[in-house]
């Protein structure tokens, strides 16, 4: 029943449908529940927000830190003044330090999440990226580009409280492809030596795959990742956007 609750907070792959004609969104929780969550708004007919978002811990506490963070992030973009991704981030660490009460050293003071949050702008071909220990990941004249992201997260007292997040502004050719996720799957153990499947690797699928159709790289992902498993335990949760553009 959390489960359903958490779907039902949590946008449904679904939305992407009338905005890219390719995507994909593979959502693997360790638990049941998540601490890992995807995240779209439309902000008019040509504009939108897309994100993937890793929330401390995963199971029941790692979805009340998603709810917690998919409802800021829902509210900070009904600001009128909000246009930048930077500028979400700034004020979601600023709302999430104060909704637990990470100003001074406490319980749960290391909370927080990493993001990867990207505006597309369809009409212009632009986008703006900003990150939180989570980088983009982006197919350009069939080429992997990796933009990374500040070096710090939101929430955590252990970091300093007035953090400014960056924008990185790019130019998209029609047919590039965009690359969102959490750690979950580079940091997944297995394979003959049981390793980390690690992010050289993760890499290097993307390489190998970005031409195919986005449904074909969704099965490829998901089956690679389970072959790599195999009867390991899965060690965090899972989630990565794909997308055409």
């Amino acid at each position: 029943y959390a489960a359903k609750v958490q779907r039902a907070i949590i946008p449904k792959p679904e939305t992407l449908d009338k905005v890219f004609d390719e995507y994909f969104v593979l959502n693997k929780p360790k638990d049941i529940l998540s601490g890992d969550f995807y995240w779209f708004h439309e902000i008019n007919e040509n504009e939108y927000y897309v994100a993937t978002v890793d929330c401390t811990g995963h199971g029941v506490p790692g979805a009340i830190m998603s709810a917690i963070g998919c409802s800021l992030m829902n509210e900070i973009v009904l600001e009128e003044d909000v246009e930048r991704p930077s500028q979400i981030l700034n004020r979601l660490n600023k709302k999430l330090l104060g909704a637990l009460n990470q100003h001074g050293r406490s319980a749960g003071a290391g909370d927080g999440m990493d993001i990867a949050l990207c505006r597309i702008d369809k009409r212009t071909n632009k986008i703006v990226f900003s990150g939180a220990k989570r980088p983009l990941y982006w197919i350009h004249k069939k080429r992997l580009e990796v933009i990374n992201g500040d070096r710090f997260p939101i929430g955590g007292s252990q970091y300093k409280p007035d953090r400014r997040f960056s924008d990185h502004h790019l130019h998209y050719d029609d047919g590039d492809k965009l690359y969102l996720f959490s750690d979950g799957y580079a940091d997944q153990f297995g394979g003959p030596e049981n390793k980390k499947f690690m992010i050289t690797q993760l890499n290097e699928f993307i390489e190998a795959n970005h031409h195919l159709p986005m449904r074909d790289q969704l099965k490829k992902l998901d089956a690679t990742f389970e072959a790599w498993r195999g009867d390991e335990e899965q060690v965090d949760d899972v989630c990565m956007v794909g997308l055409l553009v």
